[in-house]
């Protein structure tokens, strides 16, 4: 086992790309959690940009990700929960303010520190609470017979180069699927739950988690001071598509916004 700045132990044999990622930077610390089946790949760009803001930024790598999909089996949603967790308390202790970001199941995790914890500010990007998929009625027959399910077309990445280089699995256990949907159920409970400021972005476009998520949550959360970006030029993998840019400069004038009305 490899160990990082944190102490914490991860797989030797990570998939080229999946390495966690760790900036030391300012005092202000930016947690990014990656999406199910993904990788600390979603969040490398994002680390770079907001390193050179001064910020530290840290993207662990979540239970059973980044290695082969076989790993996933085994693990629940608790799991991924426990993890989400660990990872921010690591970051309360060494620095003074801590923002959590999460992608797609990543970010339903953030959705609950924000719920569970005094997250400074909160940012999802494609976030999910809930997945409207007739195939999902067949969920438990399905697991009976058939033990992962194929992502034919790869991952949910417009740009074809970012597409390219992704560290995701190609296949996912139908168990562990089961996990995911009693991971964000649980989360749309905890909903009202959330006062953080919170700046939540979805693409219109995203072919993976419904564009309907990101209304959902924003008239969900208890907010006193949240915003919502659209993007136009994405699918689901937004950290890493056609808009990354769009999504990097507003988090970033939110957060300055929102700790400059704290001074």
């Amino acid at each position: 086992m490899s160990t990082n700045p944190f102490g914490i132990e991860f797989p030797k044999k990570l998939m080229p790309g999946a390495e966690p990622i760790f900036k030391e930077g300012g005092d202000t610390a930016l947690l990014f959690l990656h999406g199910f089946t993904g990788s600390p790949y979603e969040g490398r760009e994002l680390a770079e940009y907001f390193s050179q803001k001064g910020f530290t930024v840290w993207v662990p790598l979540l239970p059973g990700h980044g290695t082969e999909p076989s790993d996933l089996e085994g693990i629940t949603y608790q799991e991924w929960i426990k993890a989400a967790e660990e990872n921010y308390t690591l970051l309360t202790e060494r620095y003074s303010r801590v923002v959590v970001c999460g992608q797609s199941m990543g970010g339903a995790l953030a959705l609950h520190l924000a719920a569970t914890h005094p997250v400074d500010v909160l940012i999802t990007l494609a976030a999910v609470v809930f997945l409207k998929d007739w195939r999902l009625h067949l969920l438990p027959l399905a697991r009976k017979i058939i033990r992962y399910q194929f992502k034919s077309k790869g991952p949910d990445i417009r740009c074809k180069e970012a597409k390219s280089r992704s560290a995701s699995y190609h296949k996912y256990p139908l168990k562990s699927l089961d996990e995911f949907l009693k991971l964000i159920h649980h989360v749309k409970s905890e909903l009202p739950r959330i006062e953080a400021p919170a700046l939540l972005i979805h693409s219109r476009r995203d072919h993976t988690i419904t564009y309907e998520n990101l209304s959902y949550i924003a008239n969900h959360i208890s907010s006193p001071i949240k915003k919502t970006l659209s993007l136009e030029n994405s699918y689901h993998v937004i950290s890493v598509d056609n808009d990354k840019h769009l999504i990097f400069n507003a988090m970033e004038e939110f957060i300055n916004e929102i700790f400059e009305k704290r001074t």
